[in-house]
């Protein structure tokens, strides 16, 4: 989970200038007021409050917790919004642990923002019985971003305790709650809070926000939409996010407003726009319940607004501020997004860092994380690895034992370190006095498999610190601690961009190859001709699952409605909306591996044409020959997702998402924001039918990217064996012909001798 950053941070960078863009020039129409009003109180109208309830998985545990003599504490995330305030805080566990502790000497502590908020006794009589425990927490302990310690203290013996004891266990269940009661906060009306409280980085819950739209719209007001949607996913990242279309503002809700008008609205005034606006606005019956406005007076300008709130929206104060000037800067560099590690490169880890401790472990913390995010093409085929360069220092032990640090990737082990003692510096080693006499620093370089490496990946390393001491009692160092140093690098530059398409794998996790520009400057989204709710609030949320993949809003995404085909242009293009609202799909150029409508259903290639494929193409994954053709005649609800070759750019890529009806369209369209479906969306075609999906490799294939000749020759013998028997019947040809002129010159030249 992403790290919690103080409130002080937050406030001080709001007012910082980004790197990404070039300035845009503001006009402030209102003095820049506080960011909250610390004296404000509830008006009497404010509601009673409300209640919220964190799972584990919402904190950062989602397998739950186990806590040991080793591993004896656990940091859970929580936070508190902007705009609310804890009156009551409870935290609801399930667990289970053994019997055989000195329960009158055994707890479970529990702190908030490392103080001591509550001790829970390990009762003799709930040992071995699953049960649920009710600790009350102090509202008052609970900040904007509030860290929970649940720390074991726990023991079986009175003279001795090894930690390593399976006695010394409690398990902790994944439906745990922590549940907040709380009562709302009336900020003030001031852009500077932005992204809060629409989007606030302190609430660890899916984002759901409400989008008010034009009542007339067109493709720019469709674009000025979606890029404000790409923005909040890019704010919301792992949270994720998603999207209602209304057609007036949510009183109960915080909610943004886009508009083509002329005048602020009467809350704000209603004085005529002096160009492209952003404003913050509440009602005078519910102060605490936010409005965003982004208005102008045509589409351009409304476009425009956008612009000035997601390149430069960190420079934003006061309740008005009207965009007077914007430049997006240069079109971005393939595979610059963000959220990518660089793959020209090596990459220090402290560029991979999300706070300023993730590589430092100790007894209670032995593992160290970095999440690797990597474009879903790096083509890791004939053995090609990953040098890692590692630097890490130690608590040196007291003899040779058996203290480790294991390399992990996706939970496979890579490599694996005995951890020296002072006594035995080896060649790499040196000490550094500075951290201290029983401090040792070593470097080594290895390789990480390339087939273990994937689009989204979790580096780790974990120190294992053996406990010392003498036969009868073994004491744990509480003091011995590792750390990967920031300047160790890892290089993904030796492996080539390539990949077989279309794959819908690498578009369910990471917008694949839409996502390689993270300005999306080579990519279309095409709508129908007048698209109705759903359609748009399925391209807001596919919009923010792009901000989500690269970390930036898509300030050059290409809005299309109707047909394509002379505005598509070279671009990868996405298609959203019911079969029946694409006509333009009929057309025979497409070359669709899939056609559907309300009552027909086509899927895949004629059966002598599959059976030719699967020879020559070695494919096991294709459907049986008798179920590559099939034309079914339903009135069901069915969803599908479907990659091809555009027929308009050679090596770009077409996606339609799409449904016989609305249920089957909007059921397509949620499986890539639920992480149990994204697994499940694969090859060319991914059914969606209630519950279940369903994925097939048919039609025809193309590639993205480049490798070298010499690569291109193995790789295709590796997928055509047909190519290695004609390749060694002709070079047996070959060989036989070459063969045979030399003994029939030579028997000509014995001849002429003779």
């Amino acid at each position: 989970m992403r790290p919690l950053l103080p409130i002080a941070l937050f406030t001080v960078t709001a007012f910082a200038v980004s790197a990404q863009a070039q300035p845009v020039t503001l006009q402030p129409a209102a003095t820049a007021t506080a960011v909250i009003n610390a004296a404000a109180t509830l008006p009497p109208t404010a509601p009673a409050g409300s209640e919220r309830t964190l799972t584990l998985a919402n904190m950062g545990q989602p397998g739950g917790i186990k806590l040991t003599g080793v591993n004896k504490s656990i940091e859970l995330n929580s936070g508190v919004r902007l705009d609310e305030l804890v009156k009551r805080a409870s935290l609801n566990l399930k667990m289970m642990y053994p019997s055989g502790m000195r329960h009158d000497q055994s707890f479970i502590r529990v702190y908030v923002n490392n103080q001591l908020a509550a001790i829970s006794p390990l009762t003799e009589s709930k040992a071995g019985v699953l049960h649920a425990t009710r600790i009350d927490l102090d509202p008052t302990l609970f900040t904007d971003f509030s860290g929970i310690r649940i720390e074991l203290d726990a023991t079986y013996d009175t003279t001795c305790r090894d930690p390593n004891n399976p006695t010394l266990r409690v398990d902790i269940r994944p439906d745990s709650t922590l549940t907040l009661a709380t009562d709302p906060l009336t900020l003030v009306d001031d852009l500077a809070v932005l992204p809060a409280p629409f989007f606030d980085p302190r609430d660890n819950r899916k984002l759901s926000l409400p989008l008010v739209l034009p009542s007339t719209i067109d493709a720019n007001s469709l674009k000025a939409a979606g890029i404000l949607a790409s923005w909040m996913g890019a704010q919301a990242f792992y949270r994720q996010a998603e999207f209602e279309v209304l057609t007036a503002p949510d009183d109960s809700r915080h909610s943004v407003i886009l508009n083509v008008t002329d005048r602020l609205p009467e809350s704000l005034g209603g004085q005529a726009l002096q160009g492209p606006t952003l404003a913050m606005g509440s009602t005078a019956e519910k102060p605490w319940v936010k409005q965003l406005y982004v208005l102008g007076r045509t589409d351009d300008e409304l476009l425009q607004a956008v612009y000035g709130l997601v390149v430069e929206g960190q420079v934003l104060s006061g309740k008005v501020a009207v965009v007077k000037q914007v430049n997006l800067g240069a079109p971005r560099r393939a595979y610059d997004a963000p959220r990518y590690v660089a793959t020209d490169r090596p990459v220090r880890f402290a560029e991979l860092m999300d706070y300023p401790t993730q590589l430092e472990a100790s007894v209670e913390n032995p593992k160290v994380r970095l999440n690797l995010r990597l474009p879903p093409d790096l083509f890791s085929w004939a053995g090609r690895n990953v040098p890692m360069a590692l630097k890490y220092r130690y608590t040196a032990p007291s003899k040779w034992n058996d203290s480790l640090l294991n390399v992990e990737i996706n939970n496979a082990l890579v490599q694996s370190f005995r951890l020296a003692p002072r006594s035995e510096q080896g060649q790499n080693r040196l000490n550094i006095d500075l951290l201290g006499q029983a401090e040792l620093a070593s470097e080594t370089a290895f390789q990480i498999p390339a087939f273990r490496v994937g689009g989204n990946n979790e580096l780790s390393f974990g120190f294992g610190f053996m406990p010392e001491g003498g036969s009868a009692c073994v004491t744990q160092n509480q003091t011995a601690r590792g750390a990967i140093d920031p300047e160790s690098t890892v290089d993904f530059s030796e492996l080539p961009h390539y990949t077989k398409m279309p794959n819908l794998t690498a578009f369910a996790n990471g917008g694949y190859p839409f996502s390689i520009f993270a300005d999306l400057s080579d990519s279309a989204v095409v709508l129908p001709q007048q698209p109705n709710s759903a359609e748009i609030r399925a391209y807001l949320n596919l919009m923010g699952l792009f901000g989500q993949w690269t970390g930036l809003p898509a300030n050059r995404v290409a809005v299309i409605t109707g047909d394509p085909k002379v505005s598509v242009g070279t671009k990868h293009w996405i298609a959203l909306g019911r079969s029946d609202r694409l006509p333009w799909l009929a057309a025979q150029q497409m070359s669709l591996p899939m056609v559907l409508s309300d009552t027909e259903r086509s899927l895949g290639l004629s059966p002598v044409l599959g059976w030719f494929d699967r020879i020559w193409s070695n494919r096991e994954d294709m459907p049986p020959s008798e179920q590559t053709r099939a034309l079914i005649q339903s009135g069901g609800s069915l969803g599908a997702i479907v990659g091809f070759e555009s027929p308009w750019g050679s090596q770009k890529t077409g996606l339609v998402i799409t449904g016989t009806d609305e249920t089957g369209f909007e059921r397509a369209v949620s499986a890539f924001g639920n992480y149990t479906d994204i697994a499940k969306v694969r090859g060319s075609v991914t059914l969606v039918r209630g519950e279940e999906l369903q994925a097939y490799h048919i039609g025809k294939t193309f590639v993205s990217g480049n490798l070298p000749w010499w690569l291109r020759i193995r790789i295709a013998f590796s997928e055509h064996p047909v190519l290695i028997a004609l390749g060694g019947a002709l070079a047996g040809m070959a060989l036989a012909l070459i063969a045979y002129g030399w003994l029939s010159r030579r028997a000509s030249r014995r001849i002429k001798g003779g």
